[in-house]
């Protein structure tokens, strides 16, 4: 299974974005009887993981997925840099902010590292849209 739809691993997604280690432990705080094995992710093998988690914590994988994918959205501005560039449909997705947000340009969508605070702050004033909001539109779009 791919988390959120995006061809892209799981296992690749989930250590890419944020620390995976501190999202072991806000899981292992969360469902008390994970342990680490229970949360070592072997690359394809997501439908055994997910239905062992299922089978520890009496979660349904929908609810279990979801966790973590709000878990892996607050990555770190490297982080989710990184994830931005790293995805092949990257230039999709910047047509689609132009489409939905007209006067956006190619260089207000150029995303420099560690600048993540200012590039969202330059989409706000660009769209008179609130910062969660596009932050949460990205989200949604990959």
């Amino acid at each position: 299974m791919d988390l959120n739809n995006n061809n892209i691993g799981d296992s690749t997604e989930l250590r890419a974005r944020g620390n995976w280690n501190d999202i072991k432990g806000q899981a292992k705080q969360k469902w008390a009887g994970l342990t680490d094995d229970d949360l070592t992710y072997d690359e394809g093998k997501q439908d055994e993981w997910f239905g062992k988690l299922q089978q520890k914590t009496g979660q349904k994988i929908d609810d279990i997925k979801n966790w973590f994918n709000d878990k892996t959205d607050n990555a770190t501005a490297s982080s989710k840099g990184t994830e931005l560039r790293a995805r092949g449909d990257w230039n999709q997705i910047k047509g689609q902010a132009k489409q939905k947000w007209g006067n956006l340009t190619d260089d207000d969508l150029n995303y420099e590292e560690g600048k993540q605070d200012e590039w969202f702050g330059k989409l706000q004033e660009k769209t008179g849209h609130a910062v969660d909001d596009i932050k949460s539109w990205f989200s949604r779009t990959f």
